[in-house]
């Protein structure tokens, strides 16, 4: 069948009128195109640049200047007093330190300009020149001087564990300070994160009796402060106010009595912010509505092999019990999932750590293999292996505080585990009393603990001498003593990495997991939020509601 193709015809003069027609109808359609791109990039608030480019947006921002945060059993605005945890993180709005902490746990200048180690025990510190105190009276090293003493003599400040060791402070100038310690401490810069309070305000005072609002050198200065509210404004004669200019005028502090009302306020949407590791969180402020940053705390649980046991001793056994548990089965079973599993006692962000790739510990089949290697044999359900003419089996006791309901559970699960490998495990109760004997004496088989890390990096109290694992092992002490030398931070984290591969290969101790924290942000708070256990507030400045 053929196929016909229609072919329009014109007569010339028709076929001229008609290439007019359609170039007026292609003008008026680009014409039409431009008119359309001007109004869309008119109303999507978008203008050219210098150099022609339709891509610099302009957006008018509604932004709410102040921001409301709520604090239960609120003791005292004084840092050195308070022991409210929610108090200890806004204090620093308020009361600067010499050194603060990263994100990434990197010490970083504050009201001091630079620091130097110039001896094991001596340290020498210049302060920022031109810091005013919010009463306008100069900030000064007499200051610096005045607070650890203060702290020394009070003997209540949580920072009372910071300074205990400082032994002499001298005034060399109005902004040169040097400390001399009672012994060498390795990273002491660490400790040196307590805020300064004002000598003119508290000297000869009983600062727990002063009701006067306290003043600090910070970003914001209380403004008002009684039973209900404690109100913060932006301090606009901060000394570093042009670098960092915060968007945040205003800050109210609502008093509540428990952290239920503290809860209730924030799913209200009352405050603004809740910082919590309660693990029935949701219980509270419900699943959705907010924002939140979930990350690593610095309670860290973990088993203890002594190392001076007569079986225990054996790196082979140690690496066994380590395949033989299933730390994300117990997290999942036992921690509801309300857990990270921990490898290492820096494992909650320290930057020295932050890139080591951490091998998969849980295999039971290469536990066994592990130690058969090791001359145990398994017969009737057990191992057993001659040691000095002595028939032995793996059968070890764990302790643990009886006090401790979730440790409990956990070395009953830890228990199970063990004993499908064919590892004996009984679990011995002891009173709290007891149980800090044993921690004391070091006289355990395994022993189930845990710490509050600090954020400093020393790890001579885990890995040194006399540590709790009765661990010896010389090239570990070579490496910690070499790293209390260094002071190029790439060297430091080559040497930690090598750390951390002998504490892998040796098994001193079992970390088992850390506990979970959560900070909750109300919907219209907007910012970049990185919160770790030093602080909630990083990047506050550039923070505001909408």
């Amino acid at each position: 069948m053929k196929e016909y193709f229609c072919v329009p015809y014109y007569k010339e003069g028709e076929k001229m009128k008609g290439n007019k027609v359609k170039l007026f109808l292609c003008l008026s359609i680009v014409l039409g195109l431009i008119v359309i791109v001007i109004i869309y990039f008119a109303c999507t608030g978008k203008k050219q640049d210098k150099q022609g480019n339709l891509d610099v947006k302009y957006e008018k921002i509604n932004m709410i200047t102040n921001f409301r945060l709520g604090i239960s059993s609120f003791d005292s605005i004084n840092p050195h007093i308070t022991k409210n945890k929610d108090m200890i993180q806004i204090a620093p709005l308020i009361f600067e330190p010499l050194l603060a902490i990263t994100q990434e746990y990197k010490i970083q200048n504050c009201l001091a300009k630079e620091w130097s180690k110039v001896s094991e025990k001596s340290y020498v510190i210049k302060i920022k020149e031109k810091v005013k105190w919010q009463d306008n009276s100069d900030f000064t090293t007499e200051d610096v001087k005045f607070t650890i003493e203060q702290i020394q003599k009070d003997k209540k400040s949580i920072y009372l564990e910071n300074v205990k060791d400082i032994k002499k402070v001298e005034v060399v100038d109005s902004y040169t300070i040097r400390l001399e310690l009672s012994k060498e401490i390795p990273f002491f810069e660490y400790q040196l994160i307590f805020p300064i309070i004002s000598k003119k305000q508290y000297e000869g005072k009983q600062m727990e009796k002063s009701k006067e609002i306290p003043i600090g050198t910070g970003k914001y200065k209380v403004t008002r402060w009684d039973k209900e509210i404690i109100e913060l404004s932006k301090n606009e004669n901060w000394y570093d106010i042009e670098n960092e200019n915060a968007n945040i005028k205003t800050i109210i502090i609502s008093l509540y009595k428990d952290m239920g009302e503290v809860y209730n306020s924030f799913r209200l949407g009352n405050i603004d912010l809740v910082h919590t590791s309660n693990k029935q969180y949701e219980e509270y402020i419900g699943s959705m509505g907010y924002q939140k940053k979930e990350y690593q705390g610095r309670e860290f649980d973990y088993l203890a092999f002594n190392c001076q046991n007569d079986i225990l001793q054996d790196v082979k056994v140690r690496q066994a019990l380590q395949k033989s548990i299933n730390r994300e089965k117990i997290i999942s079973i036992v921690l509801e999932d309300k857990a990270y599993v921990a490898n290492f006692p820096l494992d909650y962000g320290n930057y020295l750590i932050k890139d080591i790739e951490w091998k998969e510990t849980f295999s039971q089949e290469e536990a066994k293999e592990i130690l058969k290697e090791a001359g145990w044999r398994f017969e009737y359900g057990i191992w057993s292996k001659e040691i000095n003419g002595i028939t032995r089996t793996l059968n070890f006791a764990i302790t643990v505080n009886q006090d401790n309901e979730q440790r409990i559970k956990v070395a009953e699960e830890i228990k199970k585990q063990l004993e499908v490998v064919g590892i004996q495990i009984s679990i011995k109760k002891v009173s709290k009393a007891e149980y800090q004997r044993i921690l004391k004496n070091h006289q355990y088989e395994i022993l189930f603990t845990g710490v509050y890390n600090g954020y400093s990096p020393e790890l001579d109290s885990f890995l040194g001498e006399e540590n709790l694992a009765n661990y010896q092992n010389q090239e570990m002490l070579s490496l910690l003593k070499e790293i209390n030398r260094i002071s190029s931070e790439d060297l430091k984290k080559e040497t930690y990495k090598k750390v951390v591969e002998l504490y892998q290969k040796e098994v001193p101790y079992l970390g088992l997991y850390r506990n979970q924290v959560i900070a909750a942000y109300g919907h219209s708070v907007r910012g970049e939020f990185t919160p770790n256990n030093y602080s909630i507030l990083y990047q506050f400045s550039q923070w505001y509601r909408q």
